[in-house]
């Protein structure tokens, strides 16, 4: 058994018993090892890979729950998804992971990673990915049917992730179009990517990155002011509950649509708990070094995802695309 390996049992281990603590001797019979190795890779796990691990005299326990991939599949009932799931203590980026290694995997693959070092969004944004502290996934897709528009996955995604925070006791909004919000901060984003060969399509990579565990001095100063975690509004949560029904919702609201092509069972999500929606917002065009900004009320999400807003100086309506526009309140984040 190499090192990865014997860390990934002891952390799934601690996962599984959780809030409890266990023994070193239950441990090291775990990882077929003595104590000095045993205490070796809970310090690297410690210091090294920052971990959210607590000693106490001969105890280790978990903060709180980490993401582990059998207590992902428990909570799977999917026919495809998250089958199979990979999990990387560090990773630059699961998204890249995906584009890197494209051809050799299935569709439904999941990459999951305690820490991602070159984390990004939307518009080529980055964000903090603490280790063990966030949701680091993406989700490859490589559906038989491939005609219809990929920029809507990107508001079913955000559809199937407000489900799954309810059964978490969160109530969440989005803004359009890939924000999700708690208290009129962002806890998650998502970033939709496909990729090409020719004119063929090769996959659909779907990143969502989530703030689960964090606490509120480990968010960037810059950007505490418009973000926050879960655990900061219910308390610590259960990140392999959240993508396994995610991963259940996103399935049952792709499938409908692929088989009908009717947007309204995850559009309707989107409305209902639009963060925008009857507010008015400065509409930020970014088209490189240039850029315009106008102030508009926002009327609706239409049936293909657009947002329809009306600007406010001509009174001109208009449907907005996501890729180059940015919606923002007169002086916070939403």
């Amino acid at each position: 058994m190499n090192v990865i390996e014997m860390k990934t049992l002891l952390l799934d281990h601690l996962n599984k018993v959780y809030p409890q603590s266990e023994t070193i001797q239950i441990l090291m019979s775990l990882i077929s090892s003595d104590q000095d190795i045993l205490i070796q890779l809970v310090t690297e796990l410690l210091l090294e890979d920052k971990m959210p691990l607590v000693r106490m005299q001969q105890e280790i326990r978990l903060l709180y729950p980490i993401l582990s991939i059998p207590a992902v599949q428990s909570g799977l009932k999917t026919h495809s998804l998250g089958k199979p799931t990979l999990l990387f203590q560090t990773i630059s980026s699961t998204n890249d992971y995906l584009k890197n290694n494209l051809n050799s995997l299935d569709n439904g693959t999941l990459i999951l990673a305690h820490k991602q070092s070159f984390a990004r969004g939307r518009l080529g944004r980055t964000w903090s990915s603490p280790a063990g502290n966030t949701i680091s996934m993406s989700l490859l897709l490589k559906p038989e049917k491939n005609n219809f528009n990929y920029s809507l996955l990107t508001q079913l995604a955000a559809a199937a992730l407000i489900k799954a925070l309810t059964f978490h006791n969160t109530i969440a909004e989005i803004k359009w179009p890939n924000d999700i919000v708690v208290n009129r901060k962002k806890v998650a984003g998502i970033l939709t990517e496909t990729e090409y060969s020719g004119n063929t399509l090769e996959g659909i990579i779907l990143g969502i990155g989530i703030n689960t565990n964090l606490d509120e001095s480990d968010i960037p100063l810059d950007i505490r002011e418009k973000a926050t975690s879960l655990k900061s509004v219910i308390g610590p949560v259960d990140p392999n509950s959240l993508v396994s029904r995610f991963l259940n919702e996103f399935e049952r609201l792709f499938d409908g649509w692929i088989t009908t092509w009717d947007t309204k069972p995850f559009l309707e999500i989107c409305r209902n708990h639009s963060a925008l929606i009857g507010g008015e917002y400065w509409i930020e065009e970014n088209r490189g070094i240039k850029s315009s900004k106008r102030k508009a009320k926002i009327e609706t999400i239409n049936d293909t995802g657009f947002l329809v807003v009306t600007y406010l100086d001509t009174f001109e309506k208009a449907t907005l695309t996501s890729t180059n526009y940015s919606i923002r309140a007169d002086n916070t984040y939403i």
